[in-house]
């Protein structure tokens, strides 16, 4: 009797044993995959200065570098921590390594100018190392969740600050000083692909004052958006409008915000300027000179794709040869006759990775639902981006390919998760199935309590 009852005992304390094993394992590899705090502390305070230019509209800030500052820290807190790195890099970064080498090669082969060329490329490249890092050192929902906060942030400062201290120019609204948000267009995208981010965050946040301010700050984003008069900008907003709605109204079962949706829209367009309505209407008309001078300055872009189809005129170059000195207004043919077609195809194919990632992640992250969030979120901000990119010249800009890695990590996060649950499970049936006949056999001895 004594025999049978040490060896029950010794077994399912055996059993238990190698089940706490199992969890430890599994704890130690999640905790493997979270080092790079310092490249991830760097991360965000590049973000900040990115997203939201301080130096643009805080006095003083101008002179210090502060984007090469973050970055050479996010660098180095990269290196530091390179020997904790196990995964292979995703496709779309290895796509993007390829798209920078392609502009190299384009700038050495430039017909137009080389040197202003390489700056442009160079100071372009920069954001592989950005990508490298949120792909790297984003690796969990929370480290996701806080990175989109600060651009989400970010952006809702500057539209605020575009509001109340911006000029207008002709009527419209443009940023504070200059950088990224002086052109009136670019603001309003920079304004949208961030207005989902912001309603995800809301729905995240538990606290009512919280959910408050997210409020009257998009309120407050999507003024400025209509303040700006940018036809492109409507356009980019109706489009990412429809797909927020199908993910959040229609399949999210959030019907009222059809109806909000509505009475704001008719809210902001009434007590927005009356410029954007006069500049759509001039389009129409044939009296708008910039619609007509951007079809033409499309269809010149096309041509110089034509005679240079595999190495562009350089990055930066064609206004050199668009006859106005103005960009393309069309980031995809912006590549093709800059970069040429391969950077064309490159630039394409980072930017259907990012629907492919979000096509996967909403169906691993179902009942999740932080991720699922985030991904309806993500769609709507890339559509919102691959729309506003027909009407704009920014496939130079560092926004398109920070989705595009919000992505990549978030369907990074959700396989392992998704496998985390699997591991946990087969745990909790392996210690049920072992337990189960030893309590048996106690039973059946007559030993149990």
């Amino acid at each position: 009797m004594g025999t049978l009852t040490s060896v029950t005992h010794r077994d399912a304390r055996d059993a238990a044993n190698a089940g706490a094993k199992d969890a430890t394992s599994v704890r130690q590899r999640i905790s493997r995959q979270r080092p790079l705090v310092g490249a991830y502390v760097s991360l965000l305070l590049f973000m900040v200065v990115y997203c939201a230019r301080p130096e643009d509209w805080i006095p003083g800030l101008s002179v210090v570098p502060l984007a090469k500052i973050t970055a050479i820290l996010a660098l180095l807190g990269l290196v530091f921590y390179v020997r904790y790195i196990r995964q292979r890099w995703p496709q779309e970064v290895i796509y993007l390594v390829f798209l920078i080498g392609q502009l190299f090669l384009a700038s050495m082969m430039s017909p137009v100018w080389r040197g202003g060329a390489l700056q442009k490329t160079l100071d372009f490249a920069k954001v592989l190392l950005l990508v490298i890092v949120i792909t790297m050192a984003v690796n969990t929902a929370g480290r996701l969740r806080r990175l989109i906060f600060v651009q989400a942030a970010s952006v809702a400062v500057i539209a605020m600050v575009a509001v109340l201290k911006g000029h207008l120019i002709v009527g419209r609204l443009a940023g504070t000083l200059g950088g990224n948000y002086s052109d009136p267009n670019d603001l309003a995208l920079a304004i949208i692909i961030s207005l989902p981010l912001c309603f995800a965050l809301l729905l995240l946040n538990r606290s009512g004052i919280w959910k408050a301010a997210w409020a009257l700050v998009m309120l407050v984003m999507l003024y400025a958006v209509f303040l700006t008069a940018s036809r492109g900008g409507l356009v980019t907003l109706i489009a990412t409008a429809a797909i927020f709605l199908w993910e959040f109204a229609i399949r999210g079962r959030r019907r009222y915000l059809l109806v909000l949706a509505v009475l704001v829209s008719f809210v902001l367009w009434q007590f927005s300027s009356g410029t954007l309505a006069e500049r759509f209407k001039g389009a129409l008309n044939g009296t708008e000179s910039s619609a007509e001078g951007r079809q033409q300055l499309f269809w010149r872009s096309v041509e110089v794709t034509k005679r240079h189809p595999l190495f562009g005129v350089g990055p930066g170059n064609f206004g050199e040869l668009s006859g106005s000195w103005h960009a393309t207004h069309n980031s995809f043919t912006e590549m093709s006759s800059e970069g040429g077609v391969l950077a064309f195809v490159l630039y394409v194919l980072i930017l259907w990775s990012g629907f492919k990632n979000l096509r996967a992640s909403k169906r691993i992250a179902r009942g999740r639902t932080e991720l699922s969030l985030l991904a309806r979120a993500l769609h709507a901000s890339l559509v919102g981006y691959l729309v506003g990119s027909l009407f704009l010249s920014v496939a130079y800009q560092f926004f398109p390919y920070f989705l595009v890695a919000y992505t990549t990590v978030l369907f990074q996060i959700a396989k392992k998760s998704a496998s985390h649950s699997k591991e946990r499970e087969s745990v909790s049936q392996e210690g049920s199935e072992t337990w189960t006949p030893l309590q048996g056999a106690i039973d059946t001895a007559g030993l149990a309590p």
